[in-house]
């Protein structure tokens, strides 16, 4: 099986791609391996790559004032993966991206990814489908995130991410319920229970 073969799903699920076009797409991702714990981004640095996850965990976070942990997005397999206002808008990415396991993904350079998208009405659909996807997700997140108590957020996230929650530490999920270790411990057992 190629490095490449999840991407090219992934894309004929999103528009009718040939075999060239997929092969043109292809040459202008590269294949990059990471280890647990290991920074992709810093805050503060400008985010240059749209990242696929071909195997293994990333999460995108910031530090508050406090210099508490607050993860916004963990993505898996099968998933694309940047900080979109330092992506689009070359800017100093305000969060890092971290990957959670040992894994391998695809990036695309930000100007290779302009120009896939100006030579093909396809792959900007592509394009216009991250955007769509990645807004829906924050605007569901927001309401998640202010219309369920501790206990609900927990029960919540383990009934419809168990898998995912299996490969994650207490630690990230409770960074991204936006609640404490200590609250998110004491959920977890009631809803073990």
């Amino acid at each position: 099986m190629s490095e490449f073969d999840l991407l090219k799903t992934k894309l004929q699920e999103i528009s009718n791609f040939s075999q060239e076009e997929l092969n043109e797409i292809q040459a202008h991702f590269e294949i990059q391996s990471f280890k647990k714990n290991e920074f992709l981004l810093n805050s503060d640095e400008v985010c240059h790559y749209l990242y696929f996850v071909n195997k293994g965990i990333l999460r995108t976070f910031h530090l508050n004032a406090n210099a508490s942990e607050f993860t916004r997005l963990i993505v898996s397999e099968g998933e694309f993966c940047t900080i979109l206002i330092s992506f689009q808008e070359k800017v100093a990415s305000p969060a890092f991206i971290q990957a959670l396991e040992h894994g391998s993904l695809l990036r695309i350079f930000n100007e290779n990814f302009r120009k896939l998208i100006s030579e093909n009405s396809k792959f900007e659909k592509v394009y216009l489908q991250i955007l769509e996807k990645f807004q829906n997700f924050q605007i569901k997140r927001i309401e998640f995130l202010t219309s369920y108590s501790p206990q609900e957020k927990v029960d919540i996230f383990l009934k419809e991410q168990t898998a995912l929650s299996q490969r994650l530490t207490d630690k990230v999920i409770a960074t991204y319920l936006q609640i404490t270790p200590e609250t998110f411990s004491r959920c977890k057992k009631k809803s073990n229970s």
